[in-house]
């Protein structure tokens, strides 16, 4: 666990400066490394969204917890998937001007919003 959290530390420090960079190259290298290291952060967050959802809805909330579960797993590998891509992808401007295959960009742009219902 101690890997993980040091590996993400580093990779939000080095990724920090370049934010700033014109380096549109060196941006989409670190958002690579940033999504593949946030990925599962996804799962919590999607369980969040649906059980807010699930709250307004129905009594039944361990239903649309669940749900909220199997779509975080879903979307936590599209963003591992397209950290992976950008990683390996960073040096070419595909797709066209270095953007992101996934959004929003990061995981936690727009956090705590709920994706369910879009508020």
């Amino acid at each position: 666990m101690k890997k993980i959290f040091f590996g993400w530390l580093l990779a939000v420090l080095l990724c920090a400066p370049s934010a700033y960079a014109q380096n549109d190259a060196a941006k989409k290298l670190c958002r690579g490394a940033v999504n593949v290291l946030t990925a599962p952060v996804e799962v919590p967050k999607q369980a969040r969204a649906y059980w807010v959802e699930g709250a307004q809805k129905t009594d039944h909330i361990l239903v649309w917890i669940g749900s909220g579960i199997a779509w975080g797993v879903v979307q936590g590998v599209k963003r591992m998937g397209s950290g992976f891509w950008d990683i390996v992808s960073f040096p070419f401007e595909k797709p066209a001007g270095f953007e992101p295959l996934m959004k929003p960009a990061l995981v936690f742009d727009e956090w705590p919003r709920n994706p369910v219902s879009g508020r």
